[in-house]
């Protein structure tokens, strides 16, 4: 019974992470409901698929692989770009090839070991400062959320801020209660209930007309055939460090947050990766990667076996191919949604800041970090419309503040520790020394103090 409720956490949980995108990707275009269903099961099969590969073939941890910020971030940009009138169908075909170069990318980079260096950068300053900057991002949309703005107007209205606070508020009771039962399931706990309040109040959404068929197998390249564009192919070439960022930080934040110790697992899971981006390509659906608040969830229900992942896993799959299922799955109160994963994001937040507190007291990693957050944070409130007039390529990068922070404090502390081996005697040899790949026997864990 555990692990069959254990396994419907996970489902929502992994419902959650691929509900928005979707939606807001075929409002962008003003794809019809047919279409939008059809994006929405796709991508649920997606992430299904995707997190099933890596926790069994790639890192092996129990990772929601949901749809990536920047890639989401590229398709927004695209549609803003729409002239009013025109059809956005040329443009979908060219992210379905811009996905699939994508995954090529990313599985070369992985064949040829270079993860290795990127993971070594993933210092107790980069990867605080990466968990503080993730709660900035998602702390607009989620308050958003649960208050009920964008869900049915512009506007709060009571009617839906109030059960979505009172959802969040029993999430965080049952979450904190000495019951371990009622600990280990404040997730379904919360998304059960405050759909019953929604339901009650009459405000669940009406689910969309629906396809007559009652099975429906996702279909590849919904979108039509993959058409190549040279501009967002260089985009792609860019965003490929964004996206191992974001794997190494949720693989790094998840060892810490299960307690095993780090193993050599970056290779594979590059490998997985590029994969899933090449599927996600295929299913025409937006490019999944490593979510780190998963961690977070963890730590709230103390769900860390992979079984229960796996079935859930499974689960969403199964309802990727029923499109009543996966309509119903859907009318899960966006508000509810966010109220609930409010909790996780508390918890993630914590490690962010138990992670910058070992560097409190060193001058120059606090000026990095203050630094990092200031370039972060500032990015996320520069207009998109501001950006117009820059390099198609570079807007993916400057329209993300966690990519500016992260980037940011990487390359600060990677120049101050250059600056201190010359400032040594040591040189340059010595600090290339200090940044070579991981070397490990095989089965053993790394010894990489630096990072965990």
């Amino acid at each position: 019974m555990r692990t069959l409720l254990d396994s419907l956490q996970w489902a929502f949980f992994l419902l959650t992470g691929g509900l928005v995108a979707p939606i807001v990707v075929a409002a962008a275009f003003q794809l019809s409901d047919a279409e939008t269903i059809s994006l929405l099961q796709r991508t649920l099969t997606v992430i299904g698929v995707s997190s099933l590969l890596q926790v069994t073939l790639g890192h092996k941890l129990p990772i929601l692989e949901g749809p990536a910020g920047v890639w989401w971030g590229v398709f927004i940009l695209l549609a803003a770009n729409l002239t009013p009138g025109s059809s956005g169908a040329e443009l979908l075909r060219q992210m379905e090839m811009g996905l699939l170069l994508g995954g090529v990318v990313i599985l070369l980079l992985s064949f040829f070991h270079i993860i290795r260096h990127l993971k070594k950068l993933f210092t107790p300053v980069v990867t605080g400062t990466y968990l503080l900057l993730l709660i900035f991002q998602f702390s607009s949309p989620i308050v958003k959320g649960i208050l009920g703005v964008g869900y049915k107007d512009p506007y709060i209205h009571a009617s839906i801020a109030v059960p979505a606070i009172a959802t969040l508020l029993l999430t965080f009771l049952c979450g904190r209660s000495k019951t371990a039962w009622l600990r280990n399931y404040s997730a379904l706990i919360g998304i059960a209930a405050g759909y019953g309040l929604f339901l009650l109040l009459g405000q669940i959404p009406a689910l969309p007309k629906l396809p007559d068929s009652a099975v429906l197998i996702p279909q590849l390249f919904a979108w039509g055939a993959p058409l190549f564009d040279s501009g967002i192919t260089l985009t792609t070439l860019v965003i490929t460090l964004p996206l191992l960022i974001n794997m190494i930080a949720a693989i790094v934040v998840m060892e810490k947050t299960i307690g095993i110790e780090p193993v050599d697992r970056y290779r594979r899971s590059g490998i997985v990766m590029g994969i899933n981006q090449m599927l996600s390509g295929a299913f025409s659906a937006v490019g999944c990667v490593s979510n780190s608040h998963t961690a977070g969830f963890v730590a709230s229900t103390r769900m860390t076996k992979r079984l229960p992942f796996i079935i859930g896993c499974l689960l969403l799959i199964i309802a990727g191919f029923f499109p009543f299922l996966t309509a119903a799955l859907a009318s899960v109160p966006v508000p509810v949604a966010f109220a609930v994963i409010f909790y996780s994001f508390a918890h993630l937040l914590s490690a962010g800041l138990k992670e910058l507190g070992a560097v409190l007291q060193n001058e120059k990693k606090l000026t990095i970090v203050a630094f990092s957050l200031f370039a972060g944070v500032g990015s996320m409130f520069i207009p998109a419309a501001s950006l117009a007039v820059l390099p198609d390529v570079l807007k993916p990068i400057l329209n993300n503040g966690l990519v500016v922070g992260v980037l940011a404090s990487i390359v600060l502390e990677q120049a101050w520790q250059f600056k201190d081996s010359l400032s040594s005697g040591s040189g340059f040899s010595s600090w290339r020394r200090k940044h070579s790949p991981i070397e490990r026997s095989a089965g053993h864990a790394v010894n990489d103090q630096s990072v965990l």
